[in-house]
């Protein structure tokens, strides 16, 4: 882990704690399924979050998964998970982008983003598991500018209990983000 340098400022250190929390993603997934298992609200109904339909489109990067919209972005993300490949989830995360990277989190350095990318790669498989059968919700603002959360619940959820992806946009497309909480 890198030392936080004097000649970065609060907001630009800050604003590299995503990167690294990207690269827990699976792990932190898994951990929050839990947590919310064990601490479900009382609806007993197991209703999903509305759902909306994703469209086989080619987004404006030139990707085969339909970007065009936050839960669409959801959809495709889980999709690409299911593949197992790593370096095809990888493009549907703002990590995977420089640009992205470069728009949303100007501060974080190549290393922090490598580790991401790594964490990311090797965490298919266990994300395409957790995310398997899940159904997805209308996007709402998220908690960081610019974002927006898109709930979903998975087979296992009990109650009215659900968890969320986040998403940011970035050249047209939306794409995976893990805002630091």
């Amino acid at each position: 882990m890198t030392t936080p340098t004097t000649d970065m400022s609060p907001s630009q250190r800050r604003s590299s704690l995503p990167w690294v929390i990207a690269g827990a993603v699976v792990v932190v997934a898994a951990v929050a399924v839990t947590l919310v298992l064990t601490t479900g609200g009382d609806d007993e109904s197991g209703a999903a979050p509305p759902s909306t339909p994703a469209a086989a489109t080619t987004s404006k990067s030139g990707s085969t998964y339909d970007l065009g919209t936050p839960e669409t972005a959801a959809e495709s993300f889980a999709a690409a998970a299911k593949t197992g490949s790593g370096e095809t989830l990888l493009g549907l995360a703002c990590v995977g982008r420089p640009s992205c990277v470069a728009e949303h989190a100007p501060g974080t350095s190549q290393q922090q983003v490598a580790e991401a990318q790594d964490a990311i790669r090797e965490g298919a498989l266990e994300l395409a598991q957790h995310l398997e059968g899940a159904t997805f919700g209308i996007s709402i603002d998220g908690a960081v500018p610019d974002t927006k959360d898109v709930p979903y619940r998975t087979p296992e959820m009990t109650g009215d209990a659900f968890l969320k992806l986040t998403f940011v946009q970035t050249d047209g497309d939306w794409l995976y983000f893990l805002p630091a909480s």
